[in-house]
């Protein structure tokens, strides 16, 4: 853990995992591409969401702000990560489960399905960062699964091509729209997947109904939302 003026950060073999700071929510990291789509639907329409690698939990506080009500699952392997996202990132009345997400997923009951699905995971080789699954048909179609009918699947690609060459893939599995997100200081692309469109008036409007400042609105707009070519509509 370090501390970068009023945010918390933590690293973990020397890679950079997750930062927090309570005064500025959306601060411009690749955190906001992974919470902020779920504005493509309303509030009352994200009543749970599944986090696929915890981090420190800037991801879940994010979604504090943006869907409230929503109850929380995350799933995360590294204890260490749990416990700072509760102790230093203040993730509270959500459930945290130490486990392998791959086969936490894999083994879950049918049954359980999510409004939200946000696959975050990543382990790093020799300080890089990478998937630690491929965006493959098995892993996509369980990921698929695991969403309510209405449901959003966001994922995490080390960059565009790795996203775009996964496009298929995501058709495969019953997709047929999709955006792509991303910030200029970042390698990471992030996708955003959906059987239903995704509009991004309704997507403006609904920022603007939270009760956030003025500086937060405009840095959650700094975010590049784009079509994904293939699932654009």
């Amino acid at each position: 853990m370090r501390s970068h003026g009023a945010s918390t950060r933590l690293y973990s073999n020397g890679v950079f995992h997750s930062q927090w700071n309570e005064t500025r929510p959306f601060a411009g990291g690749v955190w906001d591409c992974l919470s902020l789509p779920s504005l493509y639907r309303d509030q009352d329409g994200v009543k749970s969401a599944l986090l696929l690698g915890v981090g420190g939990g800037a991801v879940m506080r994010q979604l504090q702000y943006l869907v409230p009500s929503a109850a929380m699952t995350g799933v995360e392997i590294d204890e260490v990560h749990l416990d700072v996202a509760h102790r230093w990132f203040g993730v509270e009345k959500h459930t945290l489960i130490h486990a392998d997400a791959i086969s936490w997923l894999y083994s879950r009951p049918r049954s359980q399905r999510y409004d939200l699905v946000i696959d975050d995971l990543f382990g790093h080789d020799q300080g890089e960062p990478m998937r630690a699954v491929a965006l493959d048909d098995e892993w996509v179609a369980e990921l698929a699964a695991a969403l309510t009918d209405n449901g959003l699947l966001i994922v995490n690609a080390v960059d565009g091509r790795e996203l775009q060459r996964a496009v298929p893939v995501f058709l495969a599995a019953g997709f047929r729209y999709g955006r792509r997100w991303s910030l200029p200081a970042y390698h990471n692309v992030i996708g955003v997947m959906s059987q239903s469109p995704l509009h991004s008036r309704e997507w403006s409007r609904r920022l603007d109904s939270l009760l956030l400042s003025a500086a937060t609105r405009r840095q959650a707009r700094a975010c590049r939302r784009q079509g994904l070519r293939g699932l654009d509509g």
